[in-house]
């Protein structure tokens, strides 16, 4: 058959059919390297996960494990801790990546994961002037003096960077944008509130100027005395328009926009806050006066947008959660000042009406847009930003009635923020989501926004502050305290007019409660006291603490208890990043790390031992080590040699010799056990056999073959040439 084959390829030079018979049989092997040996199998695996420990993402676990041990108080207030940190994580990715350290100012947006190269290097006036008071309120917020001097003295540069990169100084007044230079009352409202507020904080009276300079080109440009409002958009010299030099836009530049003048009021009600002027409180009263008149849906009771210059309402006759929020929080102000009733009850006619309206029954938080009678064209989507908005408005009910309502409808829609709209992975609001909190495909509703997270921003640190006043996160050092152990009361207390007095009313063992000051601690807004040992071993304390703020109002938070107790515990370990059943290629490196601690938390832990074994096989153990504060690991260089599921857990122990062991979990080490003789090899061997051997037969036949016909040829040549010579000498003698 070989021979049949051979001859039918007409082979003539064998060695050289053999060695492309031998480039086919490698083309054969490498295309179904599945049956090569174990080695190739390891390098031919499919695309596995990358095992390796990110610190940096372990970091942030532990920081967040040490956050919640923190704030693991019993009191419901444990959840404000969240709010302020959150707050401090929007600010610094915003500040990190969107804020520009030369011209300073906050750029308008940038893509999902905080990339640099999609960055929108647009600043607009209106997203700057926001995040001045989100930074402002951060300031106010946050305990620690430096992190406070940080967000003041970025919001200062913000305003400088206003200033210099969007104010006309031709024309006077701000740019909406370098590249949309038409001025609005809106944007020059919201830049009046932030100097007004950098004004306030630092008492520097050149922002108190630029306010009021900016309301004086504003008033001179846009105010309609005859009509008691701010017309919609001039152009960049300031002048009214004739022509809209929006496309799209259905409002003419006389129109009359309720956004734009609820912000322009509340701009002068804080102008009147400062300087008791009445003519900005009479101006403001006004403005709400010909919104409410001309703007409102008699029968739902809710503000369009706004009207033309007739007072006739522009199509498409919808009503914004934005514009009314607006409306709301320019009511509370009106009724703050003039404590008059009438601004007191629209404000709830106004408010019940926006809850029945704008709040999502079925999946919670604010819809956006409700058409005037067609239901169906309602705009459902969440955007971030209406949640803020909608926050601020039940903010400003629950200060004027202290009614639980409002509070706990905030912390609703925070939830749903915070679950549907807070991006998990890379920090910040995203822009928008579907009713459901789902993601569209498109990229830009995952966009990061300045102006989204400045609300955001604003929003947290003001809850922090203001909504639940007074004791918030209460700690007590050690947590669980030995006999001889001093223990240390440290309690965060806020209030709007600032606190007097706080008390720590404690009882000892269910004996009479006594009452101990506490003292500020050097941290802003900290209050400390001290209890002294010693006490024998199971007393109980039971306290409360009691604020009096600076208005001789009191409040009690609490009720708290620990134990005095002798130091039992061992040492409590948890695995960062190292999850139950991961699967690790065989020989390859990996690392586990862990958190070690002992309880009370400020104990110290001895030693932490990895135990690990396969079924039925020999117990292996390993030492950790120790590489931060709580934090230890191990790392096998090589890997493990042998796969298959590996059972661990973890032994530990205190300074007392407290042993402790941890939950069993098991990982794999994948790969197979033993190394099967491989087919590649057998059918190699074959074809060898097969084909390389009688082809070299034959040819080795076909070689002397050749070999007999060239010497016969030779013979048969000499025995002619010497015929011929014989014949030749014949002829002669004839």
């Amino acid at each position: 058959m070989i021979h049949t084959i051979v001859k039918h390829l007409e082979v003539k030079r064998p060695i050289k059919y053999s060695f492309l018979a031998l480039i086919l049989i490698t083309f054969f092997l490498v295309n179904n390297a599945h049956i090569l040996p174990q080695q190739f199998l390891n390098e031919n695996l499919p695309n596995q996960k990358n095992y390796k420990i990110n610190v940096e993402t372990e970091q942030k676990n532990f920081e967040d494990l040490c956050l919640s041990r923190l704030t693991r108080a019993s009191d419901s207030d444990v959840i404000f801790p969240t709010f302020l940190y959150l707050s401090i994580e929007i600010a610094n990715l915003l500040i990190e990546n969107l804020y520009d350290n030369v011209s300073n100012g906050f750029y308008f947006s940038i893509d999902e994961e905080w990339r640099e190269v999609t960055i929108n290097s647009e600043k607009r006036t209106y997203d700057n002037a926001q995040a001045i008071l989100g930074l402002l309120k951060l300031a106010e917020a946050v305990i620690n003096q430096t992190e406070s001097d940080f967000a003041l003295n970025i919001a200062e540069s913000t305003a400088n960077g206003l200033l210099n990169n969007l104010w006309d100084p031709d024309f006077d007044g701000f740019f909406i944008s370098p590249s949309d230079r038409y001025k609005k009352p809106g944007i020059h409202g919201k830049a009046i509130q932030a100097f007004l507020a950098l004004y306030e904080e630092t008492g520097i009276s050149s922002y108190r100027e630029t306010a009021i300079d900016t309301l004086n080109f504003i008033d001179r440009v846009a105010w309609n005395d005859s009509e008691g409002y701010y017309i919609y958009v001039t152009s960049h010299t300031g002048l009214p328009l004739i022509v809209n030099p929006y496309q799209g836009d259905p409002y003419e530049p006389q129109s009359l926009r309720v956004d734009h003048n609820s912000i322009m009021g509340i701009a002068l009600l804080d102008f009147y806050r400062i300087d008791t002027n009445s003519t900005y409180l009479t101006k403001a009263c006004r403005i709400y006066d010909i919104i409410n008149e001309t703007c409102r849906n008699s029968t739902t009771n809710l503000f369009y947008t706004g009207v033309d210059s007739h007072h006739e309402i522009v199509y498409p006759e919808a009503s914004d959660l934005f514009i009314n929020s607006l409306v709301l929080e320019f009511l509370a102000q009106l009724y703050n000042v003039t404590e008059d009733q009438k601004y007191y009850e629209d404000f709830f006619i106004l408010l019940n009406t926006v809850l029945l309206n704008f709040w999502d029954n079925d999946y919670g938080g604010f819809i956006s847009t409700r058409s005037s009678g067609n239901f169906s064209s309602d705009d459902r989507t969440k955007f971030t930003e209406r949640q803020f908005y909608g926050i601020e408005a039940l903010d400003k009910a629950y200060k004027l009635t202290n009614n639980d309502l409002y509070y706990n409808l905030i912390l609703d829609t925070i939830e749903i923020l915070n679950t549907n709209l807070y991006d998990q992975i890379n920090g910040g609001y995203y822009q928008l989501a579907n009713p459901d909190g789902s993601q569209s495909g498109d990229a830009t509703w995952k966009m990061k926004v300045t102006v989204t997270q400045s609300l955001g921003i604003y929003t947290l640190a003001n809850i922090w502050l203001y909504s639940k006043p007074s004791a918030l996160n209460v700690i007590w050092s050690p947590t669980t305290p030995r006999p001889q152990d001093k223990v240390s009361l440290l309690i965060a207390a806020f209030d709007p007019v600032g606190i007097s007095t706080v008390f720590l009313n404690y009882s000892i063992d269910g004996s009479n409660f006594k009452l101990l000051e506490m003292v500020p601690h050097l941290v802003k807004n900290m209050f400390i006291c001290n209890i002294d040992p010693p006490y024998k071993d199971g007393t109980s304390i039971n306290f409360n603490i009691i604020i009096t703020n600076a208005n001789d109002e009191q409040v009690i938070r609490g009720d708290y208890s620990f134990l005095w107790q002798f130091d039992r515990w061992p040492p409590e370990v948890q695995v960062l990043g190292f999850l139950p059943g991961i699967e690790i290629p065989v020989n390859e490196e990996f690392t586990i790390i862990v958190t070690a601690n002992d309880i009370p938390s400020q104990g110290s832990v001895r030693y932490v031992r990895i135990h690990y074994y396969l079924t039925e096989r020999d117990v292996k153990n390993v030492l950790l080590n120790q590489f931060d504060v709580h934090l230890w690991k191990i790392t096998f260089p090589e890997g493990l040699p042998i796969p298959g599921t590996y059972t661990y857990y973890f032994e530990s122990s205190d300074l007392e010799w407290n042993p402790s062991f941890s939950h069993v979990d098991t990982f794999t080490i994948l790969g197979s056990l033993e190394v099967p003789f491989p087919l590649s090899q057998v059918v190699f061997f074959l074809l060898f056999i097969g084909v390389f051997v009688p082809t070299g037969l034959y040819s080795y036949v076909e070689y002397k073959k050749k070999s007999a016909r060239k010497k016969l040829k030779v013979i048969r040549e000499v025995r002619n040439k010497k015929m011929r010579r014989l014949n030749k000498r014949g002829t002669k003698r004839t």
